[in-house]
């Protein structure tokens, strides 16, 4: 194989991955204060809605808030951290997947608390 043609075709293979890269970690973000906490009727799950519209990047269903489940990796974290926000009347950033939903609902990925 020719220089060129390998330098091309490494350009090309590293380009895809870096795409790969991007998708898995596609994400949307919102500032506001959290207006509603939401718990599972059956399920040990949170949704958060805040005093802004939520983004639905992956086209959900429901898209008043973003929900989290037990079975999720961060959801004690959220936990805490939205009831800590709403009581105290803290601004919030709320992160949601860009291609995934939960329930129906944008799938809450990102939970950051402000002063």
């Amino acid at each position: 194989m020719r220089p060129v043609s390998l330098l091309l075709a490494t350009a090309a293979i590293l380009s895809t991955m870096e795409m790969q890269r991007t998708t898995a970690y596609a994400q949307t973000m919102v500032y506001g204060k959290i207006t509603t906490v939401r718990t599972g009727w059956s399920e040990d799950s949170i949704g958060v809605v805040l005093d802004q519209r939520t983004p639905n990047p992956a086209s959900c269903p429901n898209a008043a808030g973003a929900i989290s489940h037990k079975s999720l990796p961060g959801y004690a974290t959220y936990v805490s951290a939205a009831l800590a926000a709403l009581t105290w009347g803290k601004r919030v950033k709320v992160t949601v997947h860009n291609t995934e939903c939960y329930g129906g609902w944008p799938k809450l990925i990102g939970l950051d608390v402000y002063q």
